[in-house]
């Protein structure tokens, strides 16, 4: 068995052999570009590079599980059973533990992307999908950093012939596209504001105990390549079962906890339905600030530009996790049993609650409507569409990247704020700093990434 402190597994790419041959291997059908490979394989198939197999992975590999034109071609786990897994069920795909090696040795034979691997993973990994010109799906929240938004934004400027979609599946759900329909068209009036709550953060599959320190080190399973699970970290975390296969959304140098893993799911209609910009200020109220481990009990507030197509000269939303519910009384309406994940818009003429599964309850003058209208809506399926889009279809994707990083901006910046509690940070989204808090600059926007794992620029 390995152990925490044990020699680390040595990669066979290198630094230098990556940025030799992974970054620059780009001839024949890699050299093309996206649109140009879309028209070639119309009629053939789209090879898929997923990278994180086990957990999620098989939920968008069960999506397009149907598709007649996609084709497995390799995976990438840091987890060897998972790798032994997925060679019996896809026996003519590559399989490497480093992701790197996907890129510098089979860059020609994929064409898309997939990333669903811990958070503070997608940044250099999606960053290098689209530095090699390839269409990528990427997991939500889109990345782990603010400064990552950064990052995103101008690779997808940079590479506007790349497919793109964030794993925000249920945006697809009937009853979430008619919430955003019905909200755009303004059929419950100007929106005033908006509440939104995800559940609690405690010991359990996916969180361990906030505020918690992390656990003694623990033999690393032989299965298991430590080192590259570390991926860009510049400091080794001790191997726990507190950190992998799943909680590591609980620890604030790899994932970022109930805000940060629901934000997606829960904003994205605001977004859709109102196509905010930039918020202009968060302040986040927790008990303690975040350590090692994120925190909980947060009331966070986000304050966007208001005006317009808005009732009041700002938009305010109010994130919180903890299933902390805003006042029905104080909002007009009636008493109700809620639990967590909902988005509640209050307009002028009425009022939208929405589960994170698409039930929308419609509230005029303070009663439940029985028979508000509901727009019709288009089906759409999450996955294929991305895959057909990627073929040369012109099919609507409701979370394409350029919005994608939009929406997990306001989650990033609730949770970040929870290092400097009840303290509200300005925010300039054009150039991604605070203009109040030198301090939050310093230690909130990035990271520092090992050598040879950091995101790449796009050539």
């Amino acid at each position: 068995m390995k152990t925490a402190s044990s020699t680390p597994t040595v990669s066979p790419v290198t630094r230098r052999t990556f940025l030799r041959t992974g970054a620059v291997l780009t001839t024949a059908v890699a050299a093309l570009s996206p649109a140009a490979r879309a028209q070639t394989n119309a009629n053939s198939k789209l090879r898929i590079y997923q990278i994180g197999v086990g957990g999620i992975g098989g939920l968008q590999r069960n999506g397009l599980k149907d598709h007649p034109q996609v084709e497995w071609a390799g995976f990438c786990d840091v987890d060897s059973r998972e790798l032994d897994k997925i060679k019996k069920q896809h026996p003519n795909a590559w399989t490497v533990k480093d992701y790197r090696e996907g890129f510098a040795k089979h860059v020609a034979n994929f064409d898309a992307v997939i990333v669903d691997t811990p958070d503070f993973h997608h940044a250099p990994m999606m960053l290098t999908a689209l530095q090699h010109k390839k269409h990528l799906y990427g997991q939500k929240p889109l990345v782990h950093q603010l400064s990552e938004l950064r990052m995103m934004r101008d690779a997808l400027a940079a590479r506007p012939g790349s497919i793109t979609q964030m794993g925000n599946q249920r945006a697809c759900n009937t009853g979430r596209m008619q919430a955003v329909e019905l909200l755009r068209k303004g059929q419950l009036g100007k929106p005033v504001e908006a509440h939104v709550w995800t559940g609690g953060v405690a010991r359990g599959t996916y969180f361990g105990d906030p505020w918690a320190d992390y656990t003694a080190a623990k033999p690393v399973p032989d299965y298991l390549d430590w080192n590259l699970w570390n991926g860009p970290l510049t400091k080794p975390l001790p191997y726990s079962e507190d950190l992998a296969p799943r909680r590591w959304r609980s620890f604030w140098e790899t994932g970022g906890g109930q805000l940060a893993d629901w934000g997606c799911h829960l904003l994205d209609l605001l977004y859709f339905a109102y196509d905010l910009p930039s918020p202009e200020a968060v302040v986040t109220h927790t008990p303690k600030p975040s350590n090692a481990s994120h925190t909980s009990h947060n009331q966070s507030t986000l304050t966007y530009p208001g005006r317009g197509q808005f009732a009041r000269d700002k938009f305010v939303v109010r994130y919180n996790d903890d299933a902390m519910l805003p006042s029905f009384a104080a909002l007009g309406l009636p008493p109700m049993k809620v639990g967590a994940n909902h988005t509640m818009v209050v307009c002028t003429e009425g009022t939208l609650l929405l589960e994170a599964n698409g039930k929308i309850t419609v509230f005029r003058k303070g009663q439940v409507v029985a028979n508000e209208p509901m727009p019709e809506t288009t089906p759409h399926h999450h996955w294929k569409d991305w895959a057909d889009n990627c073929l040369g279809a012109k099919k609507h994707l409701w979370a394409p990247l350029t919005i994608g990083w939009r929406i997990t901006e306001p989650a990033l910046l609730a949770v970040k704020a929870t290092r400097f509690p009840g303290q509200e940070l300005r925010w300039d989204g054009a150039n991604f700093r605070f203009t109040n808090h030198e301090q939050a600059n310093q230690e909130i926007l990035k990271r520092t990434y090992r050598e040879g794992f950091a995101p790449p620029a796009m050539a």
